[in-house]
């Protein structure tokens, strides 16, 4: 855990490779992206589940209709305190891009 590293928000483009897995209950399915936030070396883990939260602009938070092969995009999701962090924020501030989860865990082929 780096408690060094300050809230900010920053772009990290470069494609990351997460460890995936799916829980199954009772149907629904709950996607799970697991790893280290390169900017501030926290872990982190991201959960998808079978419901969506509606934003005020419309669309969906953190969720998307097809689960295709595109690159996922998150915030830093880890658990340290970054200051300035903002109130009800998370993570570190950064902004990543996700290699999407194995076909088998989407119900691809």
């Amino acid at each position: 855990m780096s408690s060094a590293t300050e809230y900010q928000h920053v772009r990290h483009d470069a494609l990351l490779t997460f460890q995936w897995t799916v829980q199954e209950n009772e149907g629904d399915r709950e996607l799970t992206a697991s790893g280290t936030c390169p900017v501030c070396g926290c872990a982190m883990t991201w959960r998808i589940g079978p419901t969506q939260t509606v934003i005020p602009k419309g669309g969906f938070l953190g969720r998307r209709e097809d689960l295709g092969p595109e690159p996922w995009k998150t915030s830093c999701r880890c658990e340290s305190y970054h200051q300035p962090r903002p109130a009800n924020a998370r993570g570190c501030g950064a902004w990543l891009t996700l290699a999407p989860p194995p076909a088998h865990l989407t119900g691809g082929s």
